[in-house]
């Protein structure tokens, strides 16, 4: 006696193929979603770096602001350190690796509004004639705003509590306070720095 060996059904196979097909379609989601988890950790990471390495450069440069007059008249004194709550502009040195020797720093946001960026300008002081090199240099992306705010000693060597705005050029402050309004997850603790050179109370007279 001969027995016929029984095949699939159509329907079988079908059902087998709809299967496949939805386990296919599982495992494909969780790839991207691991994908996608991944890329997020990544630009999360690169954000945090980036701040960082920006905080980082500000407290070493704005630290070791110097009470260097660099006006190219000796008759008139400019000044050495500017401060407003957007923009900072001081003398400090600059490490060997980005160039070295003393250089005017100048700290303010850039770009449109769409894309705002912390950014800071060079210039080298050679005697008492600057001369800027390249473009300003992006230290923070994402940025929404910028605040800056002053404290040191008036001219009686009355304590000024932080103030928007520097208003003796010829001085520098005890420190300078950095909030920054950051887009996305990552954010910027409020950042005091304390300049280590103390010529709050009468540095230029």
């Amino acid at each position: 006696m001969i027995r016929r060996q029984r095949g699939f059904t159509l329907l079988e196979i079908m059902i087998v193929l709809s299967l496949l097909a939805v386990l296919l379609t599982l495992v494909g989601g969780a790839i991207l979603g691991a994908n996608r988890a991944v890329l997020k950790a990544d630009r999360y990471t690169a954000s945090l770096d980036e701040r960082r390495a920006a905080q980082a450069f500000l407290r070493a440069s704005i630290s070791q602001a110097l009470p260097l007059d660099i006006s190219d008249d000796d008759s008139e004194s400019s000044g050495f350190f500017e401060g407003s709550e957007q923009r900072l502009q001081f003398v400090a040195t600059l490490p060997g690796t980005l160039g070295g020797g003393i250089q005017l720093h100048t700290l303010t946001l850039g770009g449109p509004e769409s894309d705002r960026h912390l950014q800071i300008a060079f210039a080298q002081v050679k005697g008492n004639v600057l001369r800027a090199w390249g473009e300003p240099q992006v230290l923070l992306h994402g940025v929404r705003s910028l605040s800056l705010s002053y404290r040191g000693l008036t001219a009686k060597g009355e304590p000024t509590g932080w103030i928007s705005q520097w208003p003796w050029p010829n001085r520098l402050p005890r420190a300078v306070r950095i909030k920054v309004q950051m887009k996305g997850p990552v954010g910027w603790p409020t950042e005091v720095v304390a300049l280590r050179l103390d010529l709050s109370g009468g540095a230029g007279g």
